[in-house]
Parts: C-alpha cells; structure tokens; sequence
C-alpha cells in the first residue's frame, strides 16, 4: 500500500477514535518520510512535459483526491460502525436485567416501585410479592424467635370478602404439638381437599410447630380401619376439618377449625385461616 495512503488510513482511525493521539502521532512520525519519498517520485513521474497540456495534469490531480477522500472517508465509516457496535453490545451487558430475590422483592415493593400486579403493603405493614403464581410476606414466628418467609396461594386482598365465624380456643390451640386432619374419606374432591390440607399442614409444622395426623371422620373405607375417627366432636383435639360442601363457610367450633365448601375454595378457606392464625387479618376484615 502506498505510503500517502497509509497516513490517511492512520488519520481516519484516529479521527474516528479507534487510535489515541499518542498512537497517531508514533506511527505518523514512522510513514511520513516515506509518504514525502513516494510524493516525490510521483511527482517526478507525472511531470508534465512541453507538449502535454497543462489541464491534463490538474485532472489527475483532482482524481487523485478525489480518491484519497473516498478512501478516508471509508476508513471514518468502519471506525464509526465498530465504535458503534462496541457502545451497544457494552450497554447491552451492563443494562442486563439481574435475577431477583425475594428479598429484593420486598424491597422494591416497600418503596413503592412495583406494579399492582407484582405487591403491595397490606395494612401499612405487610409486604406481599407474587412470584410464580404465589404469595409471598413475611412473619416473626409466635415464639420471636425466626422470621419466616410465607407463601400461600392467595393474598389477603383476594380473600377480604371471606368471614371466619365463630371462636378458637387460643389457649388449647397454643398448648398443643399436634393435630388432626380429617374429612369425609367417600367424597369427591380428592384433589382439592389433598392441597387444602397439605398446604394448612405445611405451615402448622413449619411455623407453629405442630406435627400433623392424618385422620377420617367416618370409618367407611379399607384406609380408614387403620385412622383415627375424628370430627369436631373429639373437645379434647385440635382438628382441622375438611368438610365438601355445596354452601362455603369457614368457621371455629372452640378446638375445631372447618373449613367448608368444594374445588378451590376449599384452599381459599384454609389460606383466610392462616392469615388470622398469623395474626395478619381479623376474622371479619371492615
């Protein structure tokens, strides 16, 4: 490549950036004394003679520019395009959305910065994120002792409308490291009264500390035989009762915690009474 052409390659790469000045001018001082050798020669070559018109000269002249500017121009152009391509795929990696806790969650909705749709503060106190169609807040454990992290189905503004009737006896509910689940063992919402019960379970033995048996309130099928037989009858047991119903209620009978209705609201039931178990929601919000 000719020396001259070299030079406005060099000088195009540091206008457009891709060198510093302190390179530039390294290379400059290296190729000019070639460039103003090769300049000479050529123009020695293209001296016009006596018989070659003088409008001859000029045009090659201009042709020649004309060349070099294209040229420099195209060297800016790349040099554009890289430092172009180079600031997005920069901004691309810093701009890379982090994946977030929980807790971060938290954080944000705290102060405001999440969608309707994604948290909000119930009562002032209680942050609740969803996250993979759950519902998650946090709660001091009833001895103070931890801080769990909660998840339930829904969340207290799902279940506002949802009445607890009746009174728990708090006292005998405290005093005690166990409880019964029970239902009608013939009935026909299996999977629904399975996911009420497991998820009552996981957060009776999780927070309150309270380990589960499995029980029937009639003694009518071969699983049975082997089961205790539970209703609201038995003062001297917490139970939790799982009752398929057309009407849905959930109510407090003194040691007995029902629960009443079929398909989801039957999950909907427990989670209203986890919430008050907490200490969360009344048992008739205003």
């Amino acid at each position: 490549m000719e020396p001259r052409k070299k030079l406005d390659i060099l000088k195009g790469s540091f206008e457009s950036g891709v060198i510093d000045k302190e390179e530039y001018q390294k290379w400059k001082e290296k190729l000019e004394p070639d460039a103003k050798e090769f300049d000479k020669k050529v123009e020695e070559i293209n001296k016009p003679s006596e018989e070659e018109p003088k409008k001859s000269s000029n045009a090659s002249e201009l042709e020649r520019t004309r060349s070099q500017s294209t040229d420099k121009a195209l060297i800016i152009g790349i040099g554009v395009v890289v430092l172009l391509f180079v600031a997005v795929f920069a901004y691309s990696i810093l701009n890379k959305p982090k994946p977030q806790t929980l807790e971060d969650l938290h954080v944000l909705n705290l102060k405001g910065k999440l969608k309707a749709e994604q948290g909000y503060v119930y009562k002032g106190v209680y942050s609740f994120i969803t996250l993979e169609d759950l519902w998650y807040t946090q709660i001091t454990s009833p001895k103070g002792t931890k801080i769990y992290s909660l998840a339930l189905r829904y969340s207290p503004n799902d279940l506002k409308d949802i009445v607890i009737e009746g009174s728990l006896d708090g006292g005998f509910f405290d005093s005690q490291s166990e409880f019964y689940v029970t239902f009608n063992p013939t009935g026909k919402e299996f999977s629904y009264v399975g996911l009420a019960v497991a998820d009552f379970s996981t957060h009776m033995s999780k927070v309150f500390e309270k380990n589960p048996i499995a029980a029937c309130d009639r003694n009518e099928t071969e699983v049975c035989k082997t089961r205790p037989i539970v209703t609201c009858e038995n003062a001297n047991k917490l139970v939790l009762y799982i009752k398929e119903s057309s009407r849905f209620r959930t109510y407090y009978n003194n040691n007995c915690i029902v629960v009443e209705g079929n398909g989801f609201d039957l999950v909907k039931g427990v989670d209203r009474i986890l919430y008050n178990l907490y200490k969360i929601m009344e048992q008739e919000e205003a």
